[in-house]
């Protein structure tokens, strides 16, 4: 392990972007921009019209710790959103999402500053836009029994 705290948005940002076949989203003749939300307060400018987006940011919680036995343990896991942004339709906006999960499955034990990726869920949420579909994607970045600090 590494000795600074890993930040899962960019781990998962870069995978992604280093892994992306777009001949697998419908349509699609390059891979979507990848954004994160670095927390700056600046206000958050993607150009759709370029191509599709996908902005990582850091889940609710950002990290939950449970200490294992006498607490020299414990098992972390770090919560990362993916949100989804197409100005195609509904089916581009599922292929996306079919495509990170294809990577996730294929890089479960890929990244270097965590044990495991998960893919734990996707909402769509397009209720309230016309011709702009969205949607977020819940990743799940586990660490067990790692060493707490506790000295």
């Amino acid at each position: 392990m590494p000795n600074t705290e890993p930040l899962p948005a960019s781990d998962v940002l870069d995978i992604l972007d280093a892994t992306w076949t777009y001949a697998n989203v419908s349509g699609s003749t390059k891979k979507p921009g990848f954004v994160e939300v670095t927390g700056a307060g600046d206000p958050l400018r993607i150009d759709l019209n370029v191509n599709d987006q996908i902005v990582g940011k850091a889940g609710n919680p950002a990290v939950d710790e449970q200490p294992i036995g006498n607490y020299k343990y414990g098992n972390r896991n770090y919560m990362v959103e993916l949100q989804v942004y197409t100005l195609a339709d509904r089916q581009r906006l599922y292929d996306v999402m079919r495509e990170v999960r294809r990577i996730l499955h294929v890089k479960v034990h890929g990244l270097a500053n965590f044990q495991r990726v998960r893919f734990l869920s996707f909402s769509e949420l397009t209720q309230e836009q016309v011709n702009l579909w969205t949607g977020v994607i819940t990743i799940q970045l586990e660490n067990k029994a790692v060493l707490l600090e506790t000295t």
